[in-house]
């Protein structure tokens, strides 16, 4: 792969922009494996769930919750 990396972080922000997002939507999000870390805490949260199955608020309020204080 031949590329100029001078050349492409001289172009305006707008185009940087442009090309990482380009660049990021072109990945899988299966491509992207779990780090150790990522693993760690959806296995914490899980098993705080299992503890305790009836604490936290159903996605639906949440979101309301969410576009309330943010407006989106």
């Amino acid at each position: 792969m031949s590329y100029n990396k001078k050349e492409l972080l001289n172009l305006p922000a707008e185009e940087k922009q442009e090309l990482a997002e380009a660049l990021w939507n072109s990945i899988e999000n299966n491509n992207l494996p779990a780090t150790e870390d990522e693993i760690a805490f959806a296995n914490e949260r899980y098993n705080i769930h299992l503890a305790e199955p009836e604490e936290g608020i159903e996605w639906m309020d949440l979101k309301e919750k969410i576009k309330a204080k943010y407006g989106f």
